[in-house]
């Protein structure tokens, strides 16, 4: 295996542990598991109550289990009393607990030699080894092995593998748990658990939202003696595997996994035995194909620096796993490794993780921008509930286009989300190529977005231009404002949009009034505003309040002063700017990063990646790189919690853009109508390469210190520019040219 597509946990430390398992997370799209033990920890129970209330998640303190299972379907939910509706954690069943001797082997309390565990990026497997030295004298090798089949989405397959130095019996629980809770609330009703023949368990419950969920496992042993336990909420069987010295014994396990949010009814019993026509092998073999094929469109080569290649191939690994391959659902906002978010959808979805599939997969970034057509009805009542017509979609957003945000602040005021749906759209439609889409599909999200623009609208006495007052922009730490400029310019972005699409003259007509008298603010000396009331703010006093800089500012503070001070959570007015470069001067650019940057925090883990790109445009590349590195260790430095909550998913689609939009230079397509690249690779970089789709056109782009290599593998001849020279592939041909830009340092 070489070491450039291997995650690796060289030893086993209890304090590390829920940063691996999110980290470790397997998935399909249509299921994730953490990345749990399969014999669990002692003192460690997944059923203790807690209840999780409304407040800050960037400053909300988790209860401290030394692990944590999870074990997800996107779409399934759950109702909770204060929080609204969440995605539910489904029963564990990874259950495969070895014992010798009435001795449990326990990660903590068992003698462990030679441990390794990996998660194996190029297949999406999960495998473990080590050496147990047994109360009694045995020395038992260990292997675990499992992966969720991406060819057969349901299925979750495992096994392990025992070899003893001396002759034993090993006893193996092997089940489905069901005394689990998500955020600390037990959604699971009418759980039951029953044998399935002389090998298996079934499950079937239905959660308090009302989604029914079916599980159904089976443990392959040969002939081995075997019991089934019933232990109320889980259920077990026991397997008596005699071991003979030097003689290594499999036994595997095969969940299928189905609910009533199935697109096409699903049997698991059925899938189980169609599955029993192959062997471990030949089903491995299948999924790795499955993954093969995904990594030839989405790969980034790195050379010159390893340790950002794994890191950046971990995060593309956690965007395709999290994809649901569904447009009925998006992506988490924990990429389904948690429940940090109750697996609501933000705009993460079109602004962060949507370009990496736009330019790597086209019909999967359709799937995101299709699941907001799916959700519009959602977005029309939640516009009514507040008196308004149109559409305004949920800062949080279920299924069905609910509002599950249960802060008036953010429910209210952070309206840009509606905005942003917009902007996806249009992003699909240029990337893609497919001019009917905003016209045709997209149509009705786009009017009533703009309708409910008009209502929301305000002219104040005096002004000659409209505002938008009381909102929150992307800055999540200045709540109710007047004319947020990232709100603002991208209202203005979806207005246009609508006056383009509007079949009525008098609709494009208004629209396009409206798109035109929303203002900018700014400074006479060119600085654009975050908001036109920012300079009144309180400076934020950093020296004083934030003693430590390892924690987050708003954990170190109130509220109430996070609201009245010039302290960013995150990049707004620098948001706006990697947006739409080409409408701002790079004196403008630079003028906003010099006075933004002391005062955020990025506190948000969407801010590292937004700076790590425009510092690249700016040719700032000692500051890029410190930024793509922080955003590079968000899940990947496990000693200061990396993933322990789940992926912070959004910030790999950022690390996917650092590199490509930042480093490699492209222009989106909401930037430029011809591919055009301005690459700046960092100094210690020799080669950066990636597939690339550019308006339905397959590519490779082959980046060099001074030279741009591209390949056009599509059926059309394509237009490049890099820098200041064009040139034009015939299909099936390829052209290097200069690239003056090169790499360099500050």
């Amino acid at each position: 295996m070489d070491d450039a597509w291997a995650l690796t946990e060289p030893a086993f430390d209890v304090a590390h542990a829920k940063a691996y398992e999110g980290l470790f997370t397997l998935g399909s799209g249509y299921l994730h598991v953490r990345g749990s033990l399969e014999e669990h920890l002692h003192d460690a129970p997944q059923n203790a109550d807690y209840m999780r209330r409304p407040t800050n998640t960037t400053a909300e303190k988790f209860p401290e289990p030394k692990v944590k299972w999870g074990a997800f379907v996107p779409g399934v939910y759950g109702n909770h009393p204060l929080l609204n509706q969440e995605m539910v954690n489904l029963p564990y069943f990874l259950e495969l607990t070895p014992y010798v001797d009435g001795e449990k082997l326990d990660m903590e309390a068992s003698a462990v030699e030679a441990y390794r565990r990996t998660l194996h990026l190029d297949t999406a497997a999960l495998t473990r080894s080590l050496r147990w030295q047994t109360r009694h004298g045995a020395a038992v090798a260990v292997r675990f092995e499992r992966f969720i089949s991406a060819a057969r989405p349901h299925l979750c397959l495992q096994r392990i593998t025992l070899e003893s130095d001396r002759d034993i019996t090993v006893e193996l629980h092997a089940g489905i748990d069901t005394d689990v809770r998500t955020s600390g609330y037990d959604h699971l009703r009418d759980v039951m658990l029953t044998p399935l023949g002389e090998n298996g368990v079934a499950c079937n419950l239905v959660t308090d939202y009302g989604d029914a969920a079916h599980i159904v496992t089976r443990i392959y042993a040969g002939a081995a003696e075997r019991a089934y336990v019933d232990a109320g909420r889980a259920a077990r069987w026991i397997i008596q595997a005699p071991l003979t010295a030097g003689e290594p014994v499999e036994i595997e396990k095969r969940t299928a996994v189905a609910t009533s949010q199935d697109a096409e009814a699903v049997n698991p019993i059925a899938l189980l035995v169609e599955s029993e026509a192959l062997s471990y092998e030949a089903l491995y073999a299948e999924h790795a194909a499955v993954w093969r094929a995904r990594w030839e469109q989405t790969d980034v080569v790195i050379e010159g620096d390893a340790a950002a290649q794994l890191k950046l191939r971990a995060a593309l690994y956690h965007l395709m796993r999290a994809h649901p391959g569904d447009s009925r659902c998006a992506i988490g906002p924990k990429g389904y490794a948690g429940d940090a978010y109750r697996g609501c959808y933000f705009w993460d979805t079109e602004i962060y993780m949507l370009p990496f599939f736009l330019y790597t997969d086209p019909a999967r970034a359709r799937m995101l921008t299709d699941f907001r057509i799916h959700t519009l009805p959602g977005a029309q009542a939640n516009a009514a509930r507040y008196g308004y017509e149109g559409a305004k979609y949920p800062w949080e957003s279920d299924r069905a286009g609910n509002e599950c945000c249960a802060q008036w602040q953010y429910a209210d005021h952070e309206v840009h989300v509606t905005a942003d749906v917009v902007y996806g759209m249009a992003h699909y439609a240029r990337a893609a190529g497919d001019a009917g889409y905003l016209r045709g599909p997209a149509a009705p999200v786009i009017l009533e977005a703009a309708r409910y623009w008009m209502q929301r609208l305000n002219r104040r006495a005096g002004d000659q231009h409209f505002s938008l007052l009381g909102v929150m922009g992307p800055d999540e730490y200045a709540p109710l404002t007047n004319n947020n400029s990232y709100t603002n310019r991208m209202v203005v972005f979806a207005l246009e949009t609508a006056s383009e699409v509007a079949a009525a003259a008098h609709e494009h007509e208004m629209f396009k009034q409206l798109a035109g008298a929303l203002p900018i603010v700014g400074t006479e000396d060119g600085l654009v505003l975050q908001c036109e009331d920012f300079e009144a703010f309180a400076e934020p006093e950093f020296d004083a309040f934030w003693p430590d800089r390892d924690k987050p500012f708003a954990a170190q503070v109130s509220q109430e002063r996070l609201y009245r001070t010039k302290a960013l959570k995150q990049a707004d007015v620098i948001l706006l700017m990697m947006l739409f470069p080409h409408e701002f001067s790079a004196e403008e650019i630079r003028l906003a990063w010099d006075y933004y940057l002391p005062l955020t925090t990025h506190d948000s883990s969407l801010s590292a990646g937004v700076h790590a790109v425009v510092a690249a445009r700016l040719g700032l590349m000692d500051e890029a790189v410190q930024f793509w590195q922080r955003s590079l260790d968000l899940d990947t430095d496990v000693t200061h919690g990396g993933a322990s909550e789940g992926i912070h998913v959004a910030a790999a689609g950022l690390n996917w853009q650092i590199v490509v939009f930042g480093f490699g230079g492209v222009h989106t397509a909401m930037q430029a109508d011809v591919l055009t690249l301005t690459p700046r690779l960092p100094a210690n970089w020799t080669r950066l390469a990636f597939p690339f789709v550019w308006k339905g056109a397959p590519l490779y782009v082959d980046i060099r210190p001074g030279a741009v290599h591209i390949a056009n593998r599509g059926s059309r001849p394509l237009d490049v520019r890099v820098g200041d020279r064009a040139a034009t592939i015939p299909a099936g041909d390829a052209v290097t040219l200069e690239s003056r830009h090169g790499s360099s340092s500050t």
